[in-house]
């Protein structure tokens, strides 16, 4: 799917997607979308100062990571495994 033809999709709902790219498993899925919470990851402090324990991640900077890496938002496409959440930032 080219990504002029990809959903519009507003950056705090990036991680309800689901991401699809031709051929490809969910194993590789789930290694290509670790790699990319890693790179769009941002520190943020929690009320007392200190970095917060979950991670918070711009879902800008995910979205351009998946998208360079092939990958699109497709409906029925892979999710991020049960208990793999992430904090939504801009």
């Amino acid at each position: 799917m080219a990504s002029a033809c990809a959903p519009a999709v507003p950056d705090d709902k990036i991680f309800a997607l689901t991401w699809g790219k031709l051929g490809i498993g969910y194993e590789s899925f789930v290694g290509t979308r670790n790699d990319c919470v890693m790179a769009a990851s941002v520190p943020v402090e929690n009320a007392a100062g200190r970095e917060a324990a979950m991670p918070a991640v711009s879902a800008s900077r995910f979205k351009s990571c998946m998208r360079a890496r092939g990958w699109e938002p497709v409906a029925g496409g892979y999710s991020a495994p049960l208990g793999y959440d992430v904090r939504i930032v801009n």
